[in-house]
């Protein structure tokens, strides 16, 4: 009797939590269904500049780290949000074979966009805000950099209805740096048949 006594204890505790007290983002509305959100991707180009449309075909830059390696800044404005707070998710596929190169997400503060109240963007303060995709150094073979790939944005609405949306589009990896040895170091690094060692140091090509 004691045991069975303690578990309708048990039980009667579980059937009263209001789910009301537990925590939440912000800016959320709450229940219903969840819906479609029309997605844009965006490059991340610096921290408060903002970003930059991309469109089939655009290239995508890969962007020298501080920790080392070439990464692309993958950000998306979005529409149909209901919250503040997202999950993004960047995914790289080489369209030769469908194969998942890398996937990289973020969970995201989302602020309205300054020309459409309608869209929600990562905050451009802080470039911690996008996706960050680690495309090189790979593991050898076809390369990245000048060779098309599609790039895949995922994005979840987060303490809300979940409502998620995507979008896919054919990308080019570009190393932009200016003429010099970092351009070199960044061809190499992110060319066809990478080894480790084969590039050197980024200042000496």
């Amino acid at each position: 009797m004691p045991r069975l006594f303690a578990l309708a204890l048990v039980l009667a505790g579980s059937t009263g939590c209001d789910s009301s007290d537990r925590p939440g983002g912000t800016g959320g509305s709450g229940g219903g269904e969840a819906g479609t959100l029309s997605v844009q991707a965006y490059l991340y180009t610096a921290e408060g500049a903002g970003y930059t449309l991309l469109e089939p075909g655009a290239e995508l830059e890969l962007w020298a780290a501080p920790q080392g390696g070439h990464w692309a800044r993958i950000g998306a404005r979005v529409g149909g949000l209901g919250t503040d707070t997202a999950e993004l998710v960047g995914r790289l596929f080489d369209p030769t074979t469908d194969a998942l190169i890398v996937e990289a997400d973020r969970t995201a503060p989302m602020v309205t966009t300054k020309d459409d109240p309608s869209l929600k963007q990562p905050d451009p303060l802080d470039m911690y805000n996008v996706v960050h995709l680690p495309l090189c150094p790979g593991e050898g073979g076809r390369g990245l950099d000048g060779e098309s790939y599609r790039l895949e944005v995922q994005v979840t609405e987060l303490y809300g209805n979940f409502s998620t949306g995507s979008v896919s589009l054919p990308v080019v990896p570009s190393c932009q740096q200016p003429a010099g040895p970092a351009q070199d170091y960044c061809a190499c690094e992110c060319g066809s048949d990478y080894l480790p060692g084969k590039c050197g140091g980024p200042t000496n090509g």
